[in-house]
């Protein structure tokens, strides 16, 4: 059974039509059917919206079974998952069901090929031989296996695999302690991990490498959220970094900058450039100033701007409220609001709905945050979030001022009486009238509520990584992930 086959299902079960999934998703219901009746694979943004209206997750689409703790988890041979990795292999996902798993077992086809890729990730394998011959190196070891033959060994050391008969079929079993998917505490952002993973790998520029950002593409590749990363800086840093974090030298490119008066800027200058090329399709910021890096994606002549303004939107999925929540501008704009010119906010708040459209959610609620949902001349930024909230928005519902509570909690808005709103209590979007009010929430929702964050800084041609050694390790792979769903939806727009 297949993609269509499952959203059919769900329709079934949940009494619901194509129309009324049309109507939510935006997605015409002759494109719909072509999904059912796979003519057509729905996009990652699709999956992501057919299942926030579903109320289910992207496991119950893919796989026709939800995403659930187990035990024990059957996996028949009929429901076995075809997946490709990579191009030179066939994989069948054993347990393609069970959650958390630190275990992947696949029986994998590998053909006779004359160029072998190297791999190194963290973690162990076992592979036993069910038919032909094999010839596996695990560093400067080489293994010959025959049928019946088998192979544990550590894959942190570089090792390669390949076919000495026309076509092998083995049993692989890669384990890894580490794996980001399991330790996700939310449905919402296991959904993103999920979306992530079903992309075209693309490829990550980081200008000016460090340990902190290297080792979140590390981690990014091994989770097979991207394919490889351009560093771009002192190749006397990067050798160091390789090292270090023992990092496959075959999903690297090394792209030297030696130190110079102008080293940062340099770096960035040739980071852009390599967007620009088409080389890579996220750029990352490491060890640089913000400054620095922002000057040159910005730059009028030479840089990659999108002509809209920057902005920072922050994707959470918060405790008691079942939808992710996109809260900007917590990091970058001062004020929504500048010398009384509507344009300026008009641009932040359509960046917030493009990060919301692409994670799934089909016309976005806004809501203009403040500390009053009465317009009043006390508190300027009321009255101009009354005027964007009465403007025409083609794609999302936008209105303004409205409290934290109203904007977030269904049971605030009956208690306040505030009826047939569409956005008061529903609010996909939270936007903050300045910077202050964004970095109190997004702290609190962090560090006592527990939250967790992905972050995509919008304004160029491609998504904008920026992240901070205090953010954790699941900040930082989520901040991929979300940046790579977002990057693919900005080239099918």
């Amino acid at each position: 059974m297949g993609i269509g086959n499952n959203i059919e299902k769900n329709l079934q079960s949940k009494k619901i039509t194509v129309e009324e999934l049309a109507k939510f998703t935006g997605i015409e219901v002759s494109r719909l059917k072509d999904f059912i009746t796979e003519k057509h694979t729905p996009s990652v943004s699709d999956l992501l919206k057919i299942a926030t209206y579903l109320d289910t997750d992207i496991y119950s689409l893919i796989y026709g079974q939800e995403f659930e703790s187990k035990k024990a988890q059957k996996t028949a041979k009929s429901s076995r998952v075809k997946i490709s990795r990579k191009d030179a292999y066939s994989y069948e996902s054993l347990a393609p069901l069970y959650p958390g798993k630190h275990i992947e077992p696949f029986i994998v086809e590998i053909p006779k090929k004359e160029v072998v890729e190297t791999s190194i990730h963290s973690g162990e394998e076992f592979h036993y031989v069910l038919e032909g011959k094999l010839k596996i190196t695990v560093g400067e070891e080489e293994f010959i296996l025959e049928e019946g033959d088998s192979l544990y060994f550590d894959s942190s050391i570089a090792h390669t695999i390949s076919s000495i008969t026309e076509k092998s079929r083995i049993i692989a079993a890669i384990y890894n302690s580490s794996s980001m998917a399991q330790f996700a505490r939310g449905s919402k952002m296991r959904a993103l991990i999920q979306a992530a993973k079903l992309l075209k790998k693309q490829v990550i520029c980081l200008v000016c490498p460090d340990k902190t950002s290297a080792e979140a593409c590390k981690v990014a590749i091994d989770e097979n959220i991207i394919d490889s990363v351009v560093f771009v800086g002192d190749k006397k840093i990067s050798e160091e970094l390789i090292q270090i974090l023992n990092l496959n030298r075959n999903k690297l490119t090394i792209v030297n900058i030696p130190y110079s008066d102008s080293y940062e800027n340099e770096c960035a200058k040739k980071g852009v450039e390599i967007i620009k090329k088409g080389l890579a399709s996220l750029i990352m910021k490491g060890k640089i100033n913000t400054a620095n890096f922002v000057k040159a994606i910005l730059d009028k002549n030479n840089g990659i701007a999108s002509g809209r303004r920057m902005s920072l939107v922050s994707i959470f999925e918060v405790p008691n409220v079942n939808r992710l929540i996109f809260l900007t501008d917590p990091g970058i704009n001062p004020t929504l609001f500048v010398d009384n010119d509507l344009n300026y906010s008009i641009e932040i708040i359509k960046n917030a709905i493009d990060v919301a459209k692409a994670m799934g959610v089909a016309r976005p609620k806004v809501a203009l945050l403040d500390a009053n949902e009465v317009p009043s001349a006390k508190l300027p930024t009321t009255l101009y979030e009354d005027k964007l909230s009465k403007m025409d928005w083609e794609d999302a519902d936008v209105y303004g001022p409205l409290s934290y509570d109203l904007a977030l909690y269904e049971d605030a808005v009956k208690k306040k009486g505030l009826k047939d709103n569409k956005v008061a209590g529903k609010a996909d979007i939270i936007v903050v009238p300045h910077i202050e009010g964004g970095n109190f929430l997004y702290k609190a929702w962090v560090m006592t509520m527990g939250a967790e964050v992905a972050n995509i800084v919008l304004g160029a041609t491609v998504p904008i990584i920026l992240t901070s050694r205090s953010d954790s390790d699941m900040t930082k792979f989520l901040t991929i992930c979300a940046s790579a769903i977002y990057g693919e939806y900005q080239k099918n727009k």
